[in-house]
């Protein structure tokens, strides 16, 4: 069949594969975004549709390549005069080689190198590979590849078979690029953790044979200059050959477009995913300290994963987020960790300096979806998204950003999330008695994460700004903007802010609230000193509130945002509690704090909060300022 016909075919085979496999797709212009971040879109895309050509010819060469005639053998696959007195010296040397061999579009041609040279005596030639599941196309796919004469061993079974023939003075040749799973050793490759083989190295520390590297440079349709070099590497320490020859493969996949596209990406050597559930688990790292040290690689410009998470819409979750987050962040710290979350919550989570990046959410309005896909344009290929939202908005904006593993957690038995969320947590246990934090912290151990909690307060960030103490102070956090029924009454806290005033002749109080909040505060604030009281309701960013609770000597709080701050930076700390439970929402940092709750109410809460007297909050003050 004229090659044109099986290029046209190749080509069509390659356009439907894309189509039909959009996350293989995927995979590879996540591989190339990831190898070539300085590339553009436009360029990605152009080597992923011609990668998906190839491994159609591919496909076709390793059916076609024994019946190939000597005479279009030596037409098609040509080596240069260096080249072929490189291989010339090998099998003059009679004392064997090993041979790696990347996964190039043409790699079939290595089994044919005999009908190539063949004006010299060749040696007994092993090639070792991965075999099919398939009995029928492994047995065809067998007989085809030796039908030059080289012998094909199982990488699971043919170990010995291999030894053998390099003991007697022969090669060996494998394919060295392929992942090897969890029992494989851990290196670098374009700045990412891979799993090798640690054969090459088993086999040179046993025969101390030459090593040598070879591939095909394709130049056209089943047409290539065959390319061989020796390695130079470590002698005294044989897994630097693995070093050297991924560091090589690196180099020619960044020589020119042709070369990128001709090596598999759809392979996915780097699987950071690949786990079953256990999507977030670490790696084991054999090996990786002397890939970054042999190789010159900073450990910090290693990144393995890339996670985004949507974060909670109100301060107080977001808060209980932020310890779980800290964690993730220790147990992976060769993670990039982008956080997506409201405008009025960017400066705050940038200065926490938990997250690589913090990104702002758009606008609610008709254009709003739209405007999520401009998110992915910045950030196209996350590896794991995690939603900390339970809403239908949440679960779109899951799908929209495109990550193969998407996490979330279910209390309320929806079984239509799992469209949207693919790895959903749905906690067995009683959600009326276990913490929000916990919950997500018991959702990342589902998928990977084993290591202990820290719920140790944090420090203030230097770029936050400090302002400078000048007064004794008690902060009050009086409102609530989406449950006002928390709220205690405006009475209570003017009669509380009078005893304290009393008793207390240095102390200054704070009184804090959104906007939308200012009504009631100015009701608490109305007959009182206004030079021993500041009312803030309103006139805080988030950022600034923290700075103020910062230095508070006190803070008294019902269930809401601010007092999950005040909590969070290791305040002392008040809680009023009644309607709301504070089994599933209370301070979770480990810090001072007391639970006012009124008389008989259990911690779960359902007890107006006006019930709680102003004795009791005036007894926990006076016992937290002792």
């Amino acid at each position: 069949m004229p090659k044109c016909i099986l290029r046209l075919l190749c080509i069509v085979c390659g356009s439907v594969a894309m189509f039909v496999m959009p996350s293989r797709r995927r995979l590879v212009l996540s591989n190339l975004y990831y190898a070539f971040p300085r590339r553009s879109a436009l360029w990605r895309r152009k080597v992923c549709r011609e990668n998906f050509f190839r491994l159609i010819e591919l496909g076709l060469l390793s059916i076609a390549g024994s019946f190939l005639s000597r005479k279009r053998i030596k037409t098609d696959f040509k080596l240069s005069k260096e080249d072929k007195r490189v291989i010339s010296q090998v099998l003059a040397g009679k004392q064997g080689a090993i041979v790696l061999v990347p996964h190039f579009t043409l790699m079939e041609s290595m089994t044919l190198l005999p009908k190539i040279v063949d004006d010299v005596d060749w040696p007994e030639v092993g090639v070792i590979y991965r075999p099919f599941d398939n009995r029928s196309l492994e047995k065809f796919i067998k007989y085809t590849r030796e039908g030059c004469g080289m012998k094909l061993f199982s990488r699971k079974k043919g170990i010995f078979e291999a030894m053998q023939i390099l003991k007697n003075n022969g090669i060996i040749s494998l394919l060295f690029d392929q992942n090897s799973g969890d029992s494989g050793h851990r290196m670098i490759f374009f700045n990412r953790l891979i799993a090798s083989t640690d054969l090459p190295a088993l086999l040179y520390q046993k025969f101390k044979v030459p090593v040598y590297f070879l591939y095909p440079m394709r130049v056209g349709f089943w047409k290539a200059n065959i390319k061989i070099k020796r390695l130079n590497f470590d002698e005294n320490d044989p897994k630097t050959i693995l070093f050297v020859a991924n560091r090589h493969l690196e180099e020619i996949l960044g020589v020119d477009e042709n070369v990128c596209s001709d090596w598999l990406w759809a392979h996915d050597r780097w699987k950071v995913v690949a786990h079953g559930t256990k999507n977030l688990a670490k790696r084991r790292c054999e090996w990786l300290s002397q890939s970054q040290k042999y190789l010159n690689i900073k450990p910090e410009s290693v990144i393995n994963l890339h996670v985004m998470v949507r974060m909670p819409n109100w301060l107080g979750d977001i808060i209980m987020a932020v310890a779980v987050l800290r964690t993730l962040k220790y147990y992976r710290s060769d993670m990039e960790l982008i956080l997506i979350c409201q405008k009025q919550f960017v400066d705050f989570l940038a200065a926490l300096e938990i997250a690589d990046k913090v990104v702002q959410l758009p606008e609610k309005n008709s254009k709003y979806f739209l405007n999520i896909l401009k998110i992915k344009d910045i950030y196209p290929y996350p590896d794991v998204y995690i939603s900390l939202v339970s809403s239908l908005r949440g679960d779109i904006e899951a799908i929209l950003m495109g990550a193969p593993k998407r996490i979330g957690t279910d209390t309320k038995n929806r079984p239509y999330r799992k469209i949207f969320i693919n790895n959903l947590y749905e906690s067995g246990a009683d959600t009326g008695f276990l913490h929000q934090t916990k919950l997500w912290k018991n959702a990342l151990n589902e998928f990977g994460i084993e290591c202990e909690d820290n719920l140790s307060p944090f420090k203030l960030c230097t770029n936050m700004g400090i302002v400078p103490k000048a007064k004794r102070t008690i902060g009050m956090v009086c409102g609530s903007i989406n449950t006002p029924r928390k709220r205690w009454p405006a009475k209570s806290w003017r009669i509380l802010i009078e005893r304290i005033h009393e008793i207390y002749k240095d102390v200054h109080v704070n009184l804090y609230g959104t906007k939308a909040d200012a009504v009631f505060i100015d009701e608490i604030s109305l007959f009182l000193n206004r030079e021993r009281i500041s009312n803030l309701a309103g006139k805080t960013s988030i950022l600034e509130l923290a700075n103020y609770i910062q230095r508070d000597v006190l803070v008294v709080a019902i269930d809401t945002g601010g007092m999950h701050l005040a909590n969070m930076f290791g305040r002392p700390l008040i809680c009023i509690y009644g309607v709301t439970n504070a089994l599933v929402t209370g301070p979770i940092f480990d810090a001072d704090k007391m639970i006012i709750m009124p008389d008989s109410c259990p911690q779960s809460g359902g007890f107006p909060t006006e019930d709680i007297t102003i004795e009791s909050v005036l007894k926990a003050v006076q016992l937290m300022l002792k």
